[in-house]
């Protein structure tokens, strides 16, 4: 939900109707099926409560966003939403909006201009999933493990997941090994660098991620290397609840044992009804959703394929 794959193509931005406008600027929306799910369902509640809500995906590029982040201050809408990938480069034009007498929530992150957080808390839920895998070793390998973190240094959120992994990794399971810290929140970026690093360190028996993505492609570089996709002695565990992650732990039978999964619904009604508060006047400082573990067939993969459309 967090990565940064492919840029969208630059529109012109239409001029909005009377109804007053929240408008949700979050990179790479299109491409990722559990934000479509949030953001739907943030359509739907804004439009309950009277609003359009108007979504533009930038893509990769910056400067495509800040350009659409202006352009929407001087057509005055009531509420900005925004993904700050880099949350300091966003600080003058959030600045800006709130001059102009625009709310501005910042999604999942926080800075110092803005009305209000909607989102999750990346650090917590990352410790969350590094707490259950530490939990899993001192139960199957006797505290000990060779503990692989793909993450993503670029940006402060990609930080912040794999610092909250190593952090409920080390103060569950001290006996644990980080053995290496990657970048990979792909697919393709998991699948090609745990390759690289199961032949550097064919002692690694856990890996853990901060995005489902990135795990898939490790659970298949796993296989890709001859090693027993049901390994009572390895465990892999990601982040966001992707449907491959879910379909995984729905069977049940593989090394791939949990996810932190977004309550998608919840999130994206969460950003709608903080808009409108915020823009009747109402003071709210954040609404922080927690994300969910979901383990090895458990109900819960399910409840969040369903969400995604998924049966």
């Amino acid at each position: 939900m967090a990565g940064l794959t492919a840029a969208s193509v630059a529109m012109p931005m239409p001029a909005f109707a009377q109804q007053p406008v929240i408008a949700v600027s979050f990179p790479n929306s299109s491409l990722q099926g559990a934000v479509i799910a949030t953001l739907e369902a943030a359509k739907k509640k804004g439009g309950e409560l009277g609003y359009q809500v108007v979504v533009d995906d930038p893509g990769t590029d910056l400067k495509k966003q800040i350009n659409t982040l202006n352009t929407w201050i001087e057509q005055k809408v009531a509420v900005i939403v925004c993904v700050t990938l880099n949350p300091a480069v966003f600080e003058s034009v959030a600045k800006k909006a709130r001059s102009a007498g625009i709310k501005w929530i910042t999604y999942a992150e926080k800075l110092e201009n803005q009305d209000a957080t909607v989102g999750f808390s990346q650090y917590e839920s990352a410790a969350v999933l590094g707490e259950y895998a530490g939990k899993w070793i001192n139960s199957n390998l006797g505290g000990k493990a060779n503990v692989v973190i793909l993450g993503y240094e670029g940006a402060f959120w990609g930080r912040s997941r794999a610092d909250g992994i190593a952090k409920g990794l080390n103060s569950v399971a001290p006996g644990a090994t980080i053995v290496a810290r990657q970048d990979a929140i792909s697919a393709t970026e998991g699948l090609e660098t745990t390759r690289s690093i199961l032949q550097a360190h064919p002692e690694v028996n856990v890996i853990l991620g901060i995005e489902d993505p990135a795990t898939e492609g490790a659970y298949k570089a796993w296989i890709a290397a001859g090693r027993d996709k049901t390994d009572p002695k390895a465990f892999i565990g990601g982040m966001d609840g992707t449907p491959g992650a879910l379909k995984l732990l729905r069977s049940g039978d593989t090394i791939y044992r949990a996810s932190m999964a977004l309550p998608l619904i919840d999130l994206g009604e969460a950003i709608a009804t903080t808009a409108d508060k915020l823009a009747r006047g109402e003071a709210v400082a954040e609404r922080i959703i927690a994300l969910e573990l979901v383990e090895a067939k458990s109900p819960l993969a399910d409840k969040y394929l369903k969400q995604q459309g998924i049966e």
